[in-house]
This record gives structure tokens, C-alpha cells and sequence, in this order.
């Protein structure tokens, strides 16, 4: 999750640090601009570990995620190499036919849907409330 959603869903900033999940790819959503993760030998997936949440944060991603994902326990690998056990949000099994085929790209999120997509993150944040 980028910094920027992090902070406007959980309302508040969290420490966090380069991580990546092996195993896994994130790919586009069919008719969306954010990304899901599904496993994938031999691929794996760059992302952020976010350290220090507490249930109350936790529960507000569950929210936010919904009901297309679950949240697994799965080994990600630091940038030192150090492994560690973290919370991923993970596209269901019976939900795989969501997930696209094409990859999703941060620079053209960023670029294309960043703003809107922010804006949504807002009265998401206002609504949880």
C-alpha cells in the first residue's frame, strides 16, 4: 500500500521499510486502478512492510480491503535479506478471475490515478469515521 493511502485510510503515519514477497505477482484489477496480489511460482512482489499497527488499524484495512481479499500471515525477505512474518492482503482464491492479466505499475498509477484515487481513500476514511 503506498504511504500516501496508508495515512488517509488508518488516519495516521506508521514506520516502514522495503519488503518483498516471493511467490506472489500483483496485477491489475479487471475495471480498476489498483493492484492485486496473487501467487505466482517464481515471481515475487516489492512492496512496503509497515510496522508498529495495532488492531484498530488492522481493522480499518480489513475494512478497506473488503471481502475479495484475505489477510495471510506470509514470510517477506528486507532489503538487509532478513526475513520476517507479515500481513498480506491477498486476492481470495475464488475471486483469481478479478485479477487481470496485465501487471500493475506504480510511475502510471502515480501519473493517471493517483489524485482520484486519493479522493475515494477520503470518503472512505470519512464514512469508517
Amino acid at each position: 500500500m503506498l504511504g500516501e493511502v496508508m495515512e488517509i485510510v488508518a488516519g495516521r503515519r506508521f514506520a516502514s521499510q522495503a519488503a518483498t514477497l516471493t511467490g506472489f505477482r500483483r496485477l491489475l484489477l479487471r475495471g480498476a486502478v489498483y493492484p492485486v496480489v496473487v501467487p505466482a511460482a517464481g515471481e515475487s512482489v516489492r512492496g512496503v512492510l509497515w510496522s508498529g499497527l495495532d488492531a484498530e488499524a488492522l481493522a480499518v484495512l480489513d475494512r478497506f480491503e473488503d471481502a475479495c481479499y484475505e489477510r495471510l500471515v506470509l514470510p517477506v525477505t528486507l532489503a538487509a535479506g532478513e526475513r520476517c512474518d507479515a500481513f498480506v492482503y491477498v486476492l481470495r482464491p475464488e475471486q483469481h478471475a478479478l485479477a487481470s492479466d496485465a501487471p500493475w505499475e506504480e510511475a502510471d498509477f502515480r501519473a493517471r490515478h493517483l489524485r482520484d484515487y486519493l479522493a475515494a481513500c477520503r470518503a472512505f476514511a470519512r464514512e469508517d469515521a
